[in-house]
Parts: C-alpha cells; structure tokens; sequence
C-alpha cells in the first residue's frame, strides 16, 4: 500500500471502514462482476456513472478489502469538505480527497488526484461532476481527458452502477434498502495531448461510450450448432433416407449472393438461383428414379443367372 501524504493514520479508521462497508454490502446486497479487471497494484483510475450518494460506498464495498485500502474517492470540495462531521465521514469511510468542480479557487482543482497518481494510489472519479436526475448518463467532464493525457500508462476501469438512485435519488435525505448490480469494465489505456483540450474532451467521451456499454444487456448466445445426425434425427430419417440426403447435398450447385443493390445484377442473380432450384429438384428426381430402377427385379435377370 502507499505511504504518503493521503495514507490515513488515524486510529481505528480500518475497523469503522470495513464495519460500515459491511453494513453498505447487507443493506445494498451488490450483484459484482469483473473484479478480475482491477488492477492489483499501482496507481489507476476507478470512473463510474454517478445517480445517487449512495454510488461511493456501494463501489468500495464491491472492491475488494486490499485494494479498497489504496483507494480515495475524489468529491466535490465544495460540498465535502466544509468542515464538520460530513468531511469527517468522507475522509474516514472513503479516503476522501477534495476536487473543485467549479474552479473558482484559483487552483489547479485536480491537484490531490494528480499528487496521488503520482504516489501510486487509485482514485475513484465521477467524471459526470454531479447526480443525474433522469437515468441517464451525462456527458463527461474533460478533467478525466486531462488525467489520461497527463498519466497515460494509468489503466481507466469503466464501472457502471444500477439500481443506486432507487435507494437513495437526489434530494432524499436517507437511503431504503434496495439491491444493486455493479460492473467492472476491461483496463482502458487511452491517450490524449497534454496541451489540447479537444483531445480531452474525445478521450473523456471514449471513457464515458465504455461505461454505457457496461449498461448494455449482453447479446444473447448464439443457436447451438446442429449436426446433420442430430437434423436427421429431429425430421426422423433412417438411415437410407439419410444417405440419399447427402448424395443430394455433395450436388447441389451453390446459389450466389451478391449483396449489391444493383437491380440488372440482382435481377441476374435472382435467375440464376431459380435455375439452381430447377436444377437441383431435377437432379433429385432423377437420382431417386435411377435408385428405384436399380431396385427392380427384372424376371430375364434371374433367367440369365440360372444359365
């Protein structure tokens, strides 16, 4: 773990962090996929979709307990970090470090993120800069743009959290219990020109295109595959009709698909491939007509034997 100006020494500050995550873990009851993609070690970017004050504790609860240690949760400072028992509880619950959204300070307002990237930690950042109110994922702000230009080998882990702002949406004082699912994403490792701002904007769209694909159901699996056997088997062909079958197929000539919205040459095509059907039920017709043929037992046949 890191040692340096944001490692908390205060006493009993991991027992009241794991004790409350505990409590977040059982009143949220997360649905966790892809820890695997958290980085073990260094400094890295945690950015997320932010609907509710409950996203920061339902995020360090889903991160795991060694990780969660050299983590800090970048909040607004205008906000957090007045002073009194509401800056207490971020700094001891969630490592807090302050970022003035509307930089009226006269300050580099990324400052703490950057000093702790620099020292190895991770730092969670709603790049959205505020609560959404409708389900819908903003736009993102450029200072996430400005953090890969300035860090490109940090690796950015897209996080999307569903089901937050039923628990507690903007404007309710208190949290309902609720069940929530949190996504991690595949590491990011995007770049950006220090000294351009649009190249900000562009790598903070593609961050905030990667958290809304989390949002997205997964495709559905394709169709399993079936045998010819198994084909034959579901149509309840025997074992002869099944042969001929694939005396058929070894035959048949293949029917063209230009894909062109050319109408002459679709126009061809489509003559061709009814010549093809022609052709095909034909061949059939005579394959089976020749089997039948074979089949018969002609009287003289047996006479020429018995000479």
């Amino acid at each position: 773990m890191p040692r340096g100006l944001y490692t908390s020494h205060q006493s009993g500050k991991a027992l009241i962090s794991d004790l409350f995550q505990a409590y977040v873990w059982l009143y949220s009851r997360p649905q966790v996929r892809g820890v695997e993609h958290l980085p073990q070690e260094g400094a890295w970017l945690l950015v997320a979709n932010h609907a509710s004050h409950v996203d920061t504790g339902v995020l360090y609860a889903a991160v795991p307990r060694r990780l969660r240690r050299r983590l800090l949760a970048a909040a607004a400072q205008d906000y957090f970090f007045t002073g009194g028992l509401r800056q207490t509880m971020v700094r001891t619950l969630f490592n807090g470090i302050p970022v003035d959204r509307d930089g009226q300070s006269g300050r580099d307002p990324l400052r703490h993120v950057i000093r702790a990237l620099r020292e190895g930690y991770g730092v969670l950042l709603f790049p959205e800069g505020t609560r959404s109110t409708t389900g819908k994922i903003g736009r993102f702000r450029s200072g996430v743009g400005r953090l890969i230009a300035t860090f490109p080998e940090v690796p950015v882990i897209p996080a999307y959290l569903e089901g937050t702002a039923d628990m507690m949406p903007k404007g309710r004082p208190l949290p309902v219990p609720g069940s929530v699912k949190v996504t991690f994403g595949p590491p990011l490792f995007l770049t950006a020109d220090p000294e351009s701002i649009s190249t900000w904007r562009h790598a903070a769209e593609q961050v905030r295109e990667a958290v809304v694909a989390l949002s997205l159901p997964p495709p559905p699996p394709p169709p399993p595959v079936e045998t010819e056997d198994e084909r034959a088997k579901d149509e309840g062909l025997g074992a002869k009709d099944q042969e001929v079958r694939a005396e058929d197929r070894a035959v048949e000539p293949p029917v063209l698909d230009a894909g062109t919205q050319d109408p002459a040459l679709q126009d061809a095509l489509d003559r061709h491939n009814e010549e093809v059907t022609d052709a095909r039920r034909l061949q059939r017709i005579s394959q089976r007509a020749l089997r039948a043929l074979r089949s018969i037992r002609l009287p003289w046949r047996k006479h020429d034997r018995d000479r």
